[in-house]
């Protein structure tokens, strides 16, 4: 059995943090990893408010955390204090009812031959965000918005050391030849190099191009290209329209519900919200799968 499953019919993890702490202010080009110590009280809400709404885990507000990615923010000198304070507040948010899943994006580069990033810096940057959220009390890590299938496999047998179950999410969007990521590889080959690197649980989270209809067709690739791997979905709340200076979700909790029972029934056990998700659309979805 999935440790983080732990055999509960459907584990259902939280929406979007983003687009939360915008709502609180969040300014474009604020590295929103500075919030876990500047703005604590606000990063604690949001997490309380997916508590209440009935998340099962809780995802550290550490996407943008890693080393190389931290370099780039001005923020290199906090990278240890601000990836221990996201699991700070997510487990204090959490009062044990939520597991807390250490979040680890892309890292922002591309790796040799694409890029200049060797596997060996890959590896060792991984694993230093790793360690301290490890140390601080992860109870697994969600590898997610993912388009660089050799970046997912060097990432997920990076944190293989640690022992604790990897959540690997990749993101597609429409291509020319059907679902994709951004750099041309399909669900199939995806989420095969992600199952062999050692993930527990496999999927797709984000797809700004995607409706949900389209997550419906993606969930059914990935759960032919998984058939012994417990699945997940974070779709966005609809594609986002930019409105003035914010963009703005379309996507109601009743309707994001509606296709969360339908993607159950087909045989995904893991949901969760991506971009323009809320709280209200976390409610929806437990209440609708849990009447």
């Amino acid at each position: 059995m999935n440790a983080l499953i732990k055999g509960r019919e459907v584990l259902l993890l939280d929406g979007a943090m983003g687009t939360q702490l915008i709502a609180r202010g969040l300014k474009q080009g604020d590295w929103s990893i500075a919030w876990n110590l500047d703005r604590a009280e606000d990063v604690l809400a949001v997490h309380k408010s997916y508590v209440e709404a009935g998340s099962d885990c809780l995802t550290t507000n550490t996407f943008c955390g890693s080393p190389i990615m931290m370099a780039r923010s001005g923020h290199a000198h906090r990278f240890e204090e601000l990836n221990r304070g996201s699991v700070a507040i997510a487990k204090e948010a959490s009062t044990g009812r939520c597991l807390v899943l250490g979040n680890i994006g892309p890292c922002g580069d591309f790796l040799a031959p694409l890029g200049d990033l060797e596997t060996s810096d890959l590896t060792r940057a991984v694993k230093n965000q790793a360690r301290i959220l490890v140390e601080s009390g992860v109870d697994g890590f969600i590898v997610e918005t993912m388009s660089d299938t050799n970046e997912m496999e060097t990432t997920v047998q990076a944190l293989r050391e640690f022992g604790l179950p990897i959540i690997a999410s990749f993101t597609f969007e429409k291509g020319a030849i059907g679902l994709q990521t951004a750099l041309g590889t399909e669900p199939a080959q995806a989420i095969a190099t992600a199952i062999d690197a050692g993930a527990s649980i496999v999927g797709a989270n984000c797809g700004t191009s995607l409706s949900l209809q389209d997550y419906q067709v993606l969930g059914g690739a990935i759960l032919d290209a998984a058939p012994k791997t417990p699945v997940i979905l974070q779709p966005n709340a609809g594609s986002p329209r930019l409105r003035g200076d914010q963009f703005e979700y379309d996507l109601t909790p009743e309707d994001f519900a509606t296709w969360a029972q339908a993607v159950v029934a087909r045989g995904v056990s893991v949901i969760g919200g991506c971009c323009g998700t809320s709280p209200a659309h976390i409610r929806a979805v437990s209440r609708a799968l849990r009447s």
